[in-house]
């Protein structure tokens, strides 16, 4: 008799396996628990993103990007653990979060009318276009009606139903879904002559820019819209409720605007042949001079000194100017005596001196300042000299600014050259607009860098040609998307 129950509970229990394996209860239940007790139950935030060179990537000192920085502020703010998960592109994206693999979508993600019906939205932090580019050179179109080829596009995106929209007012225009390849992906096939057009976000474009500058803008496809985060769709709104807060703290605090400042401000200042030289320089000059860079970069980035370097004399160790400075890092004579070197043009010798001489400059910084931003306000008195980088912090203080906000500060320094303001400075009249140029210069410069030598290394490590699916139908639904 025992052993006849224990058969009848053995074989209850095969059949309520039979049934959670035919009917996903647990994925219901997952869909409609509170996904922010279930966030801090388990002490950890699961944010979904895409490799991009702005939005998520690994670095020297390990994740970073804009999404990231925000990511882990808000798991901060959740008082838990944040792990990233990487996905391949916008489709897996919303997929994972459909099935509830994650908390949240995060990947410079622009507002999607249709997935806002499906998805629960977070507040919008900035904004961005989809674009239409061109290899520079070639001829511009003006518009839709222009592009007689098929428009490769990344898979993933809201980009079929818009192109789908636009079909009424040009029946011509025809387009296919590119499997295997990323948007930066295609983005550097059409820099290289291999594709003629494609459609991306318009942060990406001006990413790509700064690594390859033969990618140029035809026109916008869409007006701005804005950029969100996505959370599961769920009957609980606590953790909906929480973003808001939090993204307005961070509007308000200034955080997103420094995130922002630093991973793509400074693509606004793109110059097509400025940038065209210098990629050039750091395939032909760099690799000579990058080991030095690193030998003596201390507690920098190499690729930041060797930024520094560019600016100063475009990597040119005989370098030499009108007002006495010389060498790689153009050295005054009375830096190079303090620093100890005896030939300013002995490229090692100046990028050592260089170094130290940062390094000094970043101790004399006030501890106030955050770590993070410390360099920006060493490279002005770098460029002007340190009383002058001082100057521009009181003059912040004065005129109602934080003093240790660099955005605050950089706003201010082209007033040190007006007559209103420079006679009540202690030390008086300073190029500071150059100062500004200076350091955007540099951070454009070393981002350049950065993503130069990870796209090297991304084409390097692709074993495998692109396979473009010529077979879809054209236009394809989000739906249909979806069942391929």
């Amino acid at each position: 008799m025992k052993g006849l129950l224990l058969r009848i509970i053995a074989a209850f229990a095969l059949v309520l396996w039979a049934i959670d394996m035919v009917f996903p209860w647990q994925q219901m239940m997952r869909s409609e628990e509170n996904r922010y007790n279930a966030i801090q139950q388990r002490g950890k935030l699961v944010v979904g993103t895409v490799n991009n060179p702005v939005s998520y990537f690994i670095g020297n000192e390990g994740q970073a990007g804009l999404e990231y920085e925000l990511s882990r502020a808000f798991a901060d703010y959740l008082g838990v653990e944040l792990e990233m998960k990487a996905m391949d592109n916008g489709e897996q994206l919303f997929d994972a979060l459909e099935d509830n693999e994650i908390d949240i979508a995060a990947a410079n993600l622009l507002y999607q009318a249709k997935k806002a019906e499906t998805f629960q939205l977070g507040p919008a932090y900035y904004s961005a276009s989809w674009q239409l580019v061109y290899r520079k050179g070639e001829s511009r179109p003006q518009s839709l009606s222009q592009i007689k080829d098929k428009l490769i596009i990344a898979r993933g995106s809201e980009l079929p139903l818009i192109l789908q929209g636009y079909q009424t007012k040009y029946p011509n225009l025809k387009w296919q879904l590119e499997n295997n390849q990323t948007q930066e992906e295609l983005l550097l096939q059409v820099a290289q002559g291999k594709i003629k057009y494609t459609v991306a976000n318009s942060i990406d474009v001006s990413a790509v820019q700064q690594v390859r500058p033969e990618i140029a803008v035809a026109f916008d496809v869409t007006d701005e819209a804005s950029v969100h985060w996505y959370l599961p769709n769920n009957s609980y709104n606590e953790l909906q409720a929480a973003l808001l807060d939090f993204m307005n703290t961070a509007l308000e605090g200034g955080l997103i605007a420094r995130i922002e400042e630093k991973y793509f401000n400074h693509f606004s200042q793109f110059d097509y042949v400025d940038m065209r030289q210098y990629v050039q320089a750091i395939n032909d000059i760099l690799p000579k001079y990058a080991p030095l860079f690193d030998r003596y970069k201390g507690d920098l980035d190499w690729r930041l000194l060797a930024a520094i370097a560019y600016q100063e004399s475009h990597w040119n160790e005989n370098a030499t100017s009108p007002t006495g400075v010389r060498g790689m890092m153009m050295l005054t004579k009375d830096t190079a005596e303090r620093m100890k070197i005896a030939d300013r043009t002995d490229a090692e010798q100046s990028i050592k001196a260089g170094s130290e001489y940062l390094h000094w400059l970043i101790s004399q910084v006030p501890d106030s300042i955050p770590k993070e931003d410390r360099i920006w306000f060493a490279l002005t008195g770098y460029n002007m000299g340190l009383g002058h980088m001082l100057d521009a912090r009181r003059l912040t203080k004065n005129l109602g600014g934080d003093p240790d906000n660099w955005l605050d500060v950089k706003k201010n320094l082209p007033l040190l050259a007006e007559k209103r303001y420079y006679p009540n400075l202690k030390y008086g009249y300073a190029r500071g607009y150059e100062a500004f140029q200076y350091v955007e210069n540099i951070r454009r410069y070393m981002n350049s860098i950065i993503n130069y030598y990870r796209v090297q290394e991304n084409a390097d490590n692709k074993d495998k040609p692109s396979e473009t699916d010529e077979n879809l139908p054209l236009p394809l639904t989000d739906n249909q998307e979806k069942q391929e």
